[in-house]
């Protein structure tokens, strides 16, 4: 199992944002599935000299909004990238929120199946109940978890302590690694490490 998680945190770094729909699923998404949509993103910043970025970002994500869940985003911009709800977040409507919300940075512990990591931190936003990764490996780690079918648990002492028994690989999930590189980096050492053993 720590083999396996090892040869799956090989790159990936980011941030995740909101913006407008580009590109509908193949199918409407199953209750309880996946759903990955493309954006077209813009970051500007006013008065400061540098230039604006305009970029594409894809998402994948559970559909299911009455219980914890996660969504991924991968641009070339801003890399792989994970976010998790502690709580039901329908994470549409979370992307396409204008309210501002303060990021915090928790210590987290995160189990993959029965492998424990070390304490790290997280980026949580409070009002929407959801944690952001700080590092590329952590949505290493959840998309290993994914290809993998494995649970994750996240846990913030005296705040949540959640497993996110994450639905089964479909047509949504193939969508998404195919136009996100690091995703289908994690792929491939995946499907070596599963068919060296």
């Amino acid at each position: 199992m720590y083999h396996r998680f090892l040869v799956s945190i090989a790159a990936l770094v980011g941030v995740c944002m909101g913006a407008t729909a580009q590109q509908p699923p193949a199918d409407p998404p199953s209750e309880g599935g996946w759903e990955m949509n493309g954006w077209e993103r813009s970051v500007t910043f006013r008065g400061s000299g540098r230039d604006d970025i305009n970029y594409t970002m894809y998402t994948l994500h559970t559909t299911a909004t009455e219980r914890p869940g996660v969504m991924f985003s991968c641009s070339d911009e801003y890399g792989l990238n994970v976010l998790y709800s502690f709580e039901g977040v329908d994470f549409i409507e979370l992307l396409h929120g204008k309210r501002a919300s303060r990021l915090r940075s928790i210590p987290v512990y995160l189990w993959v199946g029965d492998y424990a990591f070390d304490l790290a931190f997280y980026n949580v936003r409070r009002r929407d109940r959801v944690l952001a990764n700080q590092k590329a490996s952590q949505a290493a780690v959840a998309m290993g978890a994914l290809l993998q079918d494995l649970p994750i648990r996240i846990k913030a002492t005296n705040y949540f302590d959640e497993t996110l028994d994450l639905p089964p690989l479909d047509e949504e999930v193939g969508r998404f690694i195919d136009v996100c590189q690091k995703a289908a980096e994690l792929a491939e050492t995946v499907r070596k490490s599963e068919s060296g053993k």
